[in-house]
């Protein structure tokens, strides 16, 4: 492949994207709607990424926007060929795109000597472009340059409110993406076949091509602008509430922008200096305290609920949780989590715990290489052993023994108690099991375990639906939680969706946390461990540090 054809091709990722003709449109730039589009472009052979992606957040220039009417006109490959010399001097590049487009009417110069090819494409331009590509004419009086984009509402390209948008902002390449892609289903002036249709026609790509990547089989797709957030984390001091807080504003819905829990050192009950767990982070950006945990023990374990990555680390109901999704979506709510053992046979065992020390002769404790090498036993009961996901041994156990935990699989304790009940099934060695969190019980804020990824818990309570929430649940009722000044941490979700990370090393109340996190707009916030616990990294700089080692972080990374 020539070098100036896989130019020109990198060109077209900066300016093309498209995706399933049942997708609702979404927010343009790189957001994920516009960037899987881009992917089922490539797939046709239209666009080629680059290791940074599709550039998509950018401003398209008039060049860009030039080789896409050509591709979309099925004439690229015409215009490549061209050998005709260009009358503009300021074209360095594309020479012979710009004087093939010229030479057939296709485009203008900004002067006579001008292309001005790296000049900003507004969004009445490229519709206007568009608007030919599909067979109309602004020199023959089918529309006018400056009723474009209401013209082409009139088409079914983008609803009439979009159109009145477009007029007044400034159009991306994520923008220019759904537009080129609104375009290829539109039908063409005379009616018979929608763009993409007469693509196929010309040899652009062909018709299974086309299906697979989604742009025929469908009805017209029509484009909605939406507005693309590209921040990623804002900081800010703020005074508020009468303390001085560090502010987060974290865009949890943009790609590069990734939220984990993590555990010291992987294991329950483990804990490490806060620079060193900084360290270890693997670059993150923001790194602070998370769940309170029990300093006082040998073994310090989280109050409340852990997921990290997608691995259960700990589940202990009756907490305040921040569940966050792989796409970045927020929920907090007080879920009741179980784990659900299921054999391939149909047989189920709900462990109320995971990697907790609570056992008894009623109960049920699941347990993961997380919380060690092997798991002691405080009563009697039995012991199912899951290795690879298949169960390979169950026996009863005595209070003083332990069983080692496999290296891939887990341990569940399971007491006399639980085994009695009419619905209890014997597991049978070499039977596959799956293992899940799930709800015993409905979240009353509707909170839903599918899809979280990483959670972390806290308490008490601070924002509930948009109000101040002033119910304390056990054990947050104590002064040291409620009316003491004390160095405090807590996270929120706001209106827009996006996650709001505080640090107040200086000292807060309950009460001023409350107004605090409702003032910086939250709909819902909870408080985190405090004291000191309380601790802040950002971006290279300490802003608080605890007194201990901590168990517990919430760790956020940024790509480039």
């Amino acid at each position: 492949m020539k070098l100036h054809r896989r130019i020109f091709s990198l060109l077209l990722a900066l300016v093309l994207a498209a995706g399933l003709l049942v997708v609702s449109a979404g927010a343009s730039g790189s957001s994920e709607e516009s960037t899987a589009r881009a992917e089922k472009l490539a797939s046709l052979g239209l666009l080629q990424g680059t290791g940074g992606g599709y550039d998509l957040d950018s401003v398209p220039t008039r060049i860009q926007g030039l080789v896409m009417l050509l591709r979309l006109l099925g004439l690229e490959d015409e215009a490549l060929a061209y050998s005709q010399s260009s009358p503009f001097d300021d074209v360095t590049w594309g020479g012979n795109y710009v004087s093939y487009a010229f030479d057939n009417g296709l485009t203008q110069g900004t002067a006579a000597d001008k292309f001005s090819p790296n000049t900003p494409l507004d969004a009445k331009s490229y519709v206007t472009f568009l608007l030919r590509a599909l067979g109309y004419s602004d020199a023959g009086g089918d529309f006018t340059w400056s009723g474009a984009l209401t013209f082409a509402a009139q088409k079914s390209l983008m609803t009439p409110y979009t159109a009145s948008l477009l007029a007044g902002v400034t159009m991306n390449r994520g923008d220019m993406a759904d537009l080129s892609y609104a375009a290829l289903t539109c039908r063409v002036k005379d009616g018979s076949q929608t763009l993409a249709e007469q693509l196929v026609e010309q040899g652009v790509f062909t018709a299974a091509a086309a299906t697979a990547a989604g742009v025929l089989g469908g009805s017209g797709w029509v484009y909605t602008y939406t507005p693309y957030d590209n921040s990623t984390i804002d900081y800010q001091v703020k005074n508020l509430a009468g303390v001085t807080a560090h502010v987060f504003t974290v865009n949890t819905r943009n790609p590069k922008v990734q939220v984990h829990a993590r555990v010291a050192n992987g294991t329950i009950g483990s804990t490490a200096p806060f620079s060193t767990i900084v360290n270890y982070s693997g670059g993150a950006k923001l790194v602070m305290n998370a769940n309170f945990f029990n300093a006082g023990s040998a073994k310090k374990s989280p109050n409340g609920n852990v997921i990290s990555n997608g691995q259960l680390m700990y589940l202990n109901a009756g907490y305040n949780c921040l569940g966050i999704s792989a796409d970045g979506t927020l929920q907090m709510g007080r879920p009741g989590l179980f784990v659900r053992v299921k054999s391939s046979s149909g047989a189920e065992w709900a462990a109320y715990e995971m990697n907790t020390a609570a056992q008894s002769d009623s109960y049920s404790n699941l347990y993961s290489r997380a919380y060690g090498a092997s798991v002691p036993f405080t009563c009697a009961g039995s012991a199912l052993v899951i290795e690879n996901g298949v169960i390979t041994a169950f026996y009863p156990v005595s209070a003083g023994s332990s069983v080692d935990i496999p290296a891939n699989g887990y341990v569940m304790f399971m007491g006399s108690g639980f085994m009695g009940t009419s619905y209890f099934r014997t597991p049978t060695v070499g039977e596959s099991v799956t293992i899940e969190p799930y709800l015993f019980q409905a979240d009353p804020e509707g909170f839903q375990i599918e899809g979280v990824v990483d959670m972390v818990a806290g308490g008490p309570r601070l924002v509930q639906d948009g109000a101040i929430y002033t119910q304390l649940e056990a054990p947050f009722t104590e002064a040291r939680f409620t009316t003491i000044v004390s160095p405090r941490s807590a996270a929120g979700i706001d209106a827009q969706g996006k996650l709001i990370l505080v640090s107040v090393p200086g000292g807060a109340t309950i009460q001023q946390m409350r107004e605090l996190m409702l003032a910086l707009g939250c709909v819902d916030a909870v408080n985190l461990d405090g004291g000191a616990s309380c601790a802040m990294y950002y971006n290279g700089q300490y802003i608080a540090t605890p007194g201990r080692e901590l168990t517990t972080t919430l760790q956020i990374h940024v790509s480039p």
